[in-house]
């Protein structure tokens, strides 16, 4: 592919767009100076086309990927568009052009540069989407469950098949309020749909949160209590949805602690541990 006529590809930030921008490239021939969502760009230079998203472009790329490079190859795709980070497009863009060139093993060599970026977004989406199927607490509003996240990456719609099968039987929304958008679910119908300034209703469950606090409680080892190594399982940036150790994010929390001091946890373990003798075996 050529430079000439270095330009600016402009689309819509969808992943169908995405691919219509990416057909565009192979058929001028030209990789573009950078990919931007049209409400990113700023005024440049450098010409821009604006891309239109073409839905029969998008899915002959999607389907070309598919049948000559394979489901691995299409799905680092698909999981890479997911990352939230400048210049992701152009990198993605770099890959499809190699692995069309050099074949199915793309996705394997981790060592070449223009595989490591994509393979690094990839990574980092899939460990953001497995720290949100683990720190995701909803709470009930009206009989309907709510959960709010502030995600670095897209991650709702690799953490949907989980929560949909955990509580398939329940209504639920997952609220991305960093990407504007919602995973909606009903025991008939699911759907990630575009949400702004989502004005969330009142929830009624501080007794469920209230009993969640005492189990954090109670099943602590005062022995073993290692704050690094919780930081290093339980980061810091997910404790506001996590109702065990929310408290200790506020600048009034004066407790070591969550669940108590260390003093304090032996005292409860020792006193739930000894058990009162009957009255006949006190005589």
């Amino acid at each position: 592919m050529s430079d000439r006529g270095i330009l600016i590809f402009s689309y819509d930030g969808t992943f169908e767009g995405f691919l219509s921008a990416v057909f565009d490239s192979f058929a001028m021939k030209v990789i573009p100076a950078d990919i931007v969502i049209n409400d990113d760009l700023e005024p440049s230079l450098l010409k821009i086309r604006y891309i239109e998203t073409d839905f029969e472009h998008a899915k002959r790329v999607e389907n070309g990927i598919r049948e000559k490079l394979g489901e691995t190859v299409l799905n680092m795709v698909k999981r890479a568009f997911l990352f939230d980070g400048e210049g992701k497009e152009t990198a993605i863009l770099l890959f499809i052009k190699k692995a069309f060139s050099e074949g199915r093993a793309i996705g394997s060599r981790i060592g070449d540069e223009e595989v490591n970026k994509v393979y690094k977004m990839c990574v980092a989406v899939n460990n953001e989407a497995e720290r949100f199927r683990q720190f995701t607490r909803f709470s009930d509003s009206k009989g309907a469950l709510v959960a709010v996240i502030h995600p670095k990456h897209f991650v709702l719609p690799l953490i949907k098949s989980f929560f949909c099968a955990r509580i398939k039987n329940e209504h639920f929304m997952i609220y991305d309020s960093e990407h504007g958008a919602a995973l909606i679910h009903t025991p008939e119908r699911t759907a990630i749909i575009p949400i702004e300034n989502l004005e969330l209703p009142e929830t009624e469950d501080s007794f469920y949160k209230n009993l969640w606090k005492s189990y954090y409680r109670h099943i602590a080892i005062a022995s073993r209590y290692n704050p690094t190594c919780r930081r290093a399982h339980m980061p810091k940036r997910f404790w506001q949805y996590l109702p065990e150790v929310s408290d200790e994010l506020e600048s009034s929390f004066i407790q070591k602690l969550s669940f108590g001091t260390s003093a304090e946890i032996a005292e409860d373990l020792r006193r739930s541990s000894v058990k009162k003798l009957p009255k006949e075996a006190e005589k």
